[in-house]
């Protein structure tokens, strides 16, 4: 990902460094809050392994455009790009995907895990983003995904996100609210009512 001839210009190469630094901090802070809340062995699990998968899905995401940029791929293959334009595009959503994970981990406080894991006092968040669809933090994840690859511009590397995230997450997403039904039962159902939407509104 250090490459900076992947760019028009070291302006852009230090910009999406910039972006993608701001990614793995925050990633780092959240995966060192969530670990300290891991520890508590009251908490039931139910993650299946999908931890790792998000794991897997993550790092796929982050090398697919660049792969597709590399020497690896043919030479007319390296030449599927998005007008210059769709570089800022992947900035913005790199930023705007940290705000909407951050801002949904901190919404959750304490009850935010790593692994799908529940307690038996523990409250079925419904509000700020939660009211707008069910699982946010992976929503902002996805889209700085997403915006990674758009900043390489190839076609299929954002393609290549998409079908992986579709996979992992929607796994994962399946998994988790299996275990939120079982901890909650009619109140998540009555949730999942009310807000219809897992990812994306009026999407999915």
């Amino acid at each position: 990902m250090g490459d900076s001839s992947k760019f028009a210009s070291i302006t852009e190469y230090n910009v999406f460094m910039s972006a993608l630094g701001l990614l793995f901090v925050s990633e780092f802070v959240i995966w060192f809050l969530a670990s300290r809340g891991s520890r508590d062995h009251s908490k039931k699990r139910s993650d299946n392994g999908t931890f790792w998968l998000l794991i897997l899905g993550w790092v796929s995401s982050m090398t697919a455009g660049v792969f597709f940029r590399s020497q690896g791929v043919p030479q007319f293959m390296r030449n599927w790009l998005l007008p210059h334009v769709t570089f800022y595009i992947g900035i913005f959503c790199i930023v705007v995907g940290v705000v909407i994970r951050c801002t949904a981990v901190l919404t959750l406080k304490r009850a935010f895990t790593l692994s799908v894991q529940t307690t038996a006092d523990q409250h079925l968040i419904q509000t700020g983003l939660y009211r707008i669809v069910r699982n946010p933090a992976y929503t902002g994840s996805i889209i700085s995904l997403l915006g990674v690859s758009l900043a390489y511009l190839h076609v299929l590397g954002i393609i290549s996100v998409f079908v992986i995230c579709f996979i992992c997450y929607g796994i994962r997403i399946h998994i988790e609210e299996k275990a939120m039904l079982n901890q909650f039962q009619q109140e998540f159902e009555e949730y999942c009512n009310h807000t219809k939407y897992r990812l994306i509104p009026g999407i999915y």
